[in-house]
């Protein structure tokens, strides 16, 4: 197809439309930032690569006291799984992980 692979404003106005649509607005957040915007968050971790990613916040869970003891947590992502999303730049929801969010998932023991 010779067609042009630019995209006109408004091109831009339909597809924000459809994705906030369709709840994802992190993709548009993260259109944004690439393109420049300002206040929105963009994260790098050390830790996985030097590619940035879009992360939205982390859920925490919260205990306190001397009767609990948390006994396990669990990943929720296999290795491949991180690495397609912090390495590869697969983003949430997809194919395999229909959902963009992850389960936070830990067991507690009495003590």
């Amino acid at each position: 197809n010779d067609e042009s692979a630019e995209l006109t404003r408004q091109d831009w106005y339909g597809i924000f439309a459809r994705e906030l649509a369709e709840g994802k607005w992190w993709s548009v957040v993260y259109d944004l930032e690439v393109c420049g915007g300002s206040s929105v968050r963009l994260s790098s971790s050390s830790h996985h690569s030097e590619k940035k990613f879009y992360q939205g916040w982390m859920d925490y869970i919260y205990f306190r006291g001397p009767q609990l003891d948390c006994t396990g947590v669990q990943d929720v992502l296999t290795e491949t799984e991180r690495a397609l999303v912090y390495e590869e730049g697969d983003v949430l929801p997809n194919a395999w992980h229909r959902s963009d969010h992850l389960p936070v998932l830990a067991v507690f023991s009495w003590k």
